[in-house]
């Protein structure tokens, strides 16, 4: 290090200008700058759930359905509200981009012998006669009107290739139009803008807050503002750098890399809160500048490096997921924490060797949570029990953790879109529905045959009775509701002519969303479907694949993130503590010290799954990757504290002494860190994304549980509280 050192005094000047320019580089990046909502881009390449999702759609050409949902205090059904429903309807319909609207309003009915297309004016003199018409004879009014009247819903398809969030928008300012309606919007398009506009707040919003806590933080360890300043700064270019690496690389920020930023700027500041709290100590030892940065450096500049590729570690083994936000956060995360260790080592020394520091302070005295710290850790007892008590409780609960992805995992509770969703499912279904194609070797000529309509309608009103299915609908249940209104028949049409009569005024468009050359596309509306659901509906198909080819959607493909988040999670953790044992083994050339140093660390992953179970929270691609980065972070105060204390018994130092001195020495900095990246990720309490709140309460259980660990379990190993 003394060599590393000389040269960074040597070459300070260029290390700040070299410094500067990647700075100057990182910011030009932003004009890069672009957002990932999607959620189908969480998926890698190749996936066979997606990849059926992604067919199934390009062959019936089914846009994505904005669901527009109507409510008002009175029923629906007066002239009133059909007028303006009807308005709105139109409306929408105009909207570049909008395929087809399909709502409660019939385009044309029945008026004796004749068919008499609906219009504002037949609305406004007939209105009685139509409201009796939707309640008692159309065949839609089910699908689109609440039992009660009062809410209603337009399913608007957007043509496929065009950005649903323009349609969106438009929806929107149409909506705003409306005086006495209450207009909301659900769907994956509106998921995506909500998640969108989320981003944009925690970009703006979060990344301030942390910079405002980690300075009080800082302060309050080092007293003075400028070192404060300083000691951030590695960090602060470090998370500058990253947005840098991820735009110029042509990435795009997710919900999960959106924070890698805010991680960076937390951890990364430990490693500068090092070097300057040394410095500090230094100062009055020596007054040459050059003797104080070789001095430092070569006290600090091995821990820092040991522990910054430790968390590296951490983060890196997210990297082989299946998960593409997870990876991502493991990629660009890892290269952060590289880029502020290496700030911390070279561009931190060569700014303090020319920048003017405060004066020298007296030598401080053993401070009072040293005392604390020492003397609780002579309890070795009560120690014990306290961290059995830890793995006990997390064991019991750990079992009842769940597994849950979905995109609305993503907002609270309370949240304006979650409440929507939640009405029109209770009402018509879920927002999200599932695609599935019927098996047809004759193409539309099938449509003729009525033993075949017959079996498919008997498989459906079957998949019907599934837990979490709601109702289907495909182009047989079209013809059987149009007969049924035509001929009060609750039967499929036996007479061929009559169906061909039938789908001859239906839209060729239209009618290549629902039949193809070897199947017909059936949309299922869900009611609460979870795994268990998923499961049995996957076992339906495999019963009747005779009749039913498959069944995906955005429902399935939650399922499938579900398994994936799982497989992720036992790999990140197994490879995480493989390579933290090879390093600690490596390092610290002791198999047992190795071994001791991971202990605190499993302790923390068992609190960290037992605290999900404990509050309600779940297993998702937020929370999954905790664990992991738990282990690189955790694993970095066991690695103070050994090292601290092999160092204290090469001076001499019996077992006994050796343990006090490296608590002395350690306890204070250890704790500062895991305080202070918990204060600093606290940042992650103003997200407005639910997700971003369940990091934040987990970080704080896994950084206070793997300090408190390290510093009391550890010294029990090596003969601490023995009378010596």
């Amino acid at each position: 290090m003394k060599r590393i050192a000389n040269f960074v005094y040597d070459h300070a000047k260029l290390i700040i200008a070299i410094v500067f320019i990647i700075n100057i580089a990182a910011l030009a990046s932003f004009f890069r700058f672009n957002l990932d909502t999607d959620f189908l881009s969480f998926f890698t390449e190749g996936n066979p759930q997606a990849e059926e999702y992604y067919a199934l759609n390009e062959k019936y050409q089914s846009g994505e359905v904005i669901t527009v949902l109507i409510e008002d205090d009175e029923p629906l059904l007066t002239r009133e509200n059909l007028l303006a429903v009807f308005a709105l309807q139109q409306e929408v319909e105009a909207i570049d981009g909008v395929s087809v609207v399909q709502g409660y309003i019939p385009l044309e009915i029945m008026v004796g012998d004749g068919v008499v297309p609906v219009d504002a004016a037949f609305i406004n003199a007939n209105y009685q006669a139509l409201a009796d018409f939707i309640q008692n004879k159309y065949f839609f009014t089910e699908q689109f009107l609440a039992a009660d009247g009062q809410s209603g819903v337009l399913n608007t398809v957007v043509e496929t290739g065009t950005p649903t969030s323009d349609v969106i928008e438009a929806i929107e300012e149409a909506a705003r139009d409306e005086e006495w309606l209450t207009i909301s919007l659900a769907g994956n398009g509106v998921i995506k803008d909500t998640l969108r506009d989320y981003l944009m707040r925690v970009l703006f919003i979060l990344p301030p807050c942390a910079v405002g806590l980690m300075l009080l933080v800082l302060f309050g360890f080092l007293r003075k503002f400028k070192l404060t300043v300083l000691a951030l700064l590695p960090a602060g270019f470090a998370a500058l750098w990253t947005f840098g690496t991820i735009f110029w690389s042509g990435q795009e920020l997710n919900v999960a890399s959106v924070v890698s930023p805010l991680f960076i700027l937390v951890m990364g500041a430990a490693d500068g809160l090092h070097y300057l709290s040394h410095i500090k100590d230094n100062m009055a030892k020596y007054p040459d500048r050059r003797q104080l940065t070789v001095a430092t450096l070569d006290m600090v500049g091995m821990p820092i490096f040991l522990t910054s590729i430790t968390t590296m570690a951490g983060f890196a083994s997210l990297v082989w997921t299946d998960v593409i936000p997870m990876r991502h956060m493991g990629i660009f995360v890892t290269l952060g924490i590289g880029y502020a260790g290496l700030l911390s080592l070279f561009f931190l020394p060569a700014l303090l060797s020319r920048v003017k520091l405060p004066p020298a302070e007296a030598e401080v005295k053993e401070s009072r949570l040293t005392r604390l710290v020492l003397a609780v850790s002579r309890r070795r007892l009560l120690i014990v029990l306290a961290f059995t008590a830890v793995i006990v409780v997390s064991a019991v609960y750990v079992p009842r953790l769940e597994v849950v992805s979905n995109q609305l995992m993503f907002f609270k509770e309370d949240s304006e879109i979650r409440q929507t969703f939640a009405r029109v499912e209770e009402q018509f279904g879920g927002a999200l529905p599932l695609t599935g194609e019927l098996v047809s070797d004759e193409g539309e000529a099938a449509l003729l045959d009525y033993e075949y309509a017959s079996r498919v309608l008997a498989v459906e009103r079957e998949l019907e009775g599934l837990p979490g299915i709601g109702s289907t609908f495909s182009v047989f249940d079209l013809i059987k509701g149009i007969n049924g209104m035509t001929t009060g028949s609750d039967e499929y049409p036996q007479n061929p002519l009559m169906i061909q009569a039938m789908l001859a005024q239906i839209d060729d468009g239209d009618k290549a969303t629902w039949v193809s050359a070897d199947g017909f596309r059936v949309m299922i509306k869900t009611k609460g479907l979870n795994s268990d659901d998923v499961e049995a509906l996957n076992s339906f198909v495999v019963e009747n694949q005779d009749t039913i080819r498959t069944i995906t959607g955005l429902p399935v493909l939650f399922d499938e993130m579900n398994r994936l988040v799982v497989r992720s999670q036992e790999q990140s953790l197994g490879l995480a503590l493989a390579l933290i044992f090879i390093m600690l083994w490596l390092t610290l050339r002791r198999l047992g010290a190795a071994l001791v140093g991971l202990l605190p660390v499993v302790i923390t992953i068992l609190a960290i799954m037992g605290m999900l179970a404990m509050t309600g929270f779940n297993l998702n691609i937020m929370t999954a990757t905790l664990s992991a980065i738990a282990i690189g972070v955790g694993v970095d105060y066991a690695i103070h504290l050994i090292s601290a204390i092999f160092y204290y018994r090469r001076q001499g130092e019996s077992r006994v002494e050796a343990v006090g001195s490296a608590l002395g020495t350690v306890s204070r900095p250890v704790l500062a860190n895991a305080f202070g990246l918990s204060i600093g990720l606290s940042a992650l309490f103003f997200s407005p994304l639910l997700i971003h709140i369940h990091v934040a309460s987990v970080m704080w259980v896994a950084m206070m549980v793997s300090s408190m660990a390290a510093l009391f379990l550890v010294p029990i190993f090596y003969g601490w509280g023995k009378k010596g």
